[in-house]
């Protein structure tokens, strides 16, 4: 019974043995291990080895193997191959694990290694920029820091790779400071005037401003005609010296009125205003005389009549209630609105003003109510004793409040010659452009008058 149950087991594990070994059988392994590779760089896959047979008769066969890899090289990340591997009905699944990493630094390039920077600052003129293969420009990333008269830059990726600079810092300022001077140069002013700086501004590459420690010098002697100077001198504190030369000349406002003068007649219309003795302070610095055609709009301001005309300028008329539908309903009503303005004025002044302008100038076409009116009133006034001035510029200063373009629009206008030059002391922009108007035709070789009884007239085309 023993032998026969020993010879069952025999036969038994003999065919568990024949099974095994003929046992058709699927075999793979990755060549190689998970691995890492560098950003941008083109992957060499090793494959995997795999054969198909029997453990007596070995690999007779070789599978089919189908590759899934989804690397992007130019992506950071990590990602998976996966070998699918099959024969007939057996199948099997590998994977490997690929990191694709990023291990160069930044690219720092500096413009100049020599750093020069003002003393005690942090604050250095250097250019620089920071170039990574991966996150492209990071000069914005690049960090500073001072340590034992060394600038030390440094900048970092996103994979944290760092790269490192260091530049020796020569501390020294041997840059003089600048002076720039406002204004005119050279300035021109007349007999009498009053010389008033225009301004200067003073900078320095380390101290920065010193316009209040410039010291200004000058001979100017307004009582004569002449050449002089005002002399600017800025030093930093590091003893850098800067120096800069205005030239002031002092020229006669009395010549010979003749053909081919050059003379600016400044006219000013509408006022007084709130803006005429701002007008006058400007016109006194500079000893010029002008022409004020005056309404009744105002009589607040009455006292800048009396002002104007006792500092030589020529007080005229232009009209007292500066209503067109009213001056020009009739021959009657301008005169009335003349005489009543003439009235106001002489009880200032004590005397009758006896040059005028007309509203709107005799060119006007709101006096179109009254047909001819201009026709008649240009010939009336000068019956009665008056001497009309209409203008050959005009500043457009009802056209635009900044004195930049209304000083411009007269200046382009001014070929040589003479100019009756329109302008109304009601509007601020128009006076504030006085001083640049004066000093063009100052440093041009113009002379500004008052208008007489004996002036060029500028009369316009009726248009009525």
């Amino acid at each position: 019974m023993l032998k026969r149950s020993i010879i069952i087991l025999a036969i038994l594990f003999l065919i568990s043995l024949l099974y095994i070994g003929f046992k058709p059988i699927l075999k793979a392994e990755l060549i190689g291990q998970d691995e890492k590779i560098e950003v941008f760089t083109d992957y060499q896959d090793k494959g995997v080895n795999s054969c198909y047979g029997t453990k007596f008769l070995g690999c007779k066969k070789k599978p089919k193997v189908e590759v899934i890899n989804n690397i992007e090289k130019d992506q950071i990340g990590e990602y998976k191959i996966i070998y699918k591997i099959k024969y007939k009905k057996k199948e099997k699944t590998l994977t490997r694990n690929i990191k694709v990493i990023d291990t160069t630094p930044p690219e720092l390039n500096i413009e100049s290694m020599n750093l020069i920077a003002c003393p005690n600052t942090s604050d250095f003129d250097l250019k620089y920029t920071a170039i990574d293969n991966y996150d492209k420009d990071i000069t914005n990333k690049v960090t500073k820091e001072i340590e034992n008269d060394n600038l030390i830059l440094s900048v970092v990726d996103s994979s944290n790779n760092i790269t490192t600079k260091t530049l020796k810092i020569t501390y020294q300022d041997k840059e003089k400071p600048t002076i720039t001077l406002k204004g005119n140069n050279p300035t021109y002013l007349y007999l009498g005037a009053k010389y008033q700086e225009p301004g200067y501004e003073a900078t320095d590459n380390c101290s920065n401003d010193l316009t209040n420690k410039v010291i200004v010098t000058n001979n100017i002697d307004t009582s004569k005609t002449g050449t002089y100077k005002v002399d600017y001198k800025v030093t930093d504190e590091y003893n850098n010296e800067a120096t800069i030369t205005r030239t002031v000349k002092v020229i006669t406002n009395t010549p010979t009125v003749s053909k081919g003068n050059k003379i600016i007649y400044l006219t000013f219309d509408d006022g007084p205003s709130y803006y005429t003795n701002e007008l006058l302070n400007t016109l006194k610095n500079y000893n010029v005389k002008a022409t004020f055609f005056v309404t009744w709009q105002s009589p607040g301001y009455a006292n800048s009549i009396i002002r104007a005309y006792n500092e030589g300028h020529t007080i005229g008329l232009h009209t007292y209630s500066h209503v067109y539908s009213n001056v020009y309903s009739s021959i009657d009503a301008y005169f009335n609105d003349l005489n009543a303005i003439n009235t106001k004025v002489k009880d200032l002044i004590g005397i009758e003003p006896k040059l005028i302008r007309f509203l709107g100038g005799s060119s006007n076409t709101v006096s179109r109510i009254t047909p001819k009116i201009m026709s008649t009133l240009t010939k009336e006034v000068e019956a009665r004793g008056y001497r009309y001035f209409d203008w050959n510029v005009s500043s457009n200063d009802t056209g635009t409040s900044n004195s930049t373009t209304i000083a411009n629009n007269v200046i382009k206008s001014l070929k040589g010659g003479t100019y009756i030059v329109l302008q109304h002391d009601t509007k601020p922009g128009s006076v504030r452009a006085v001083k640049s108007i004066i000093e063009y035709g100052l440093a041009n070789g113009y002379t500004f008058l008052p208008l007489d009884a004996t002036s060029p007239t500028a009369h316009h085309r009726i248009n009525n």
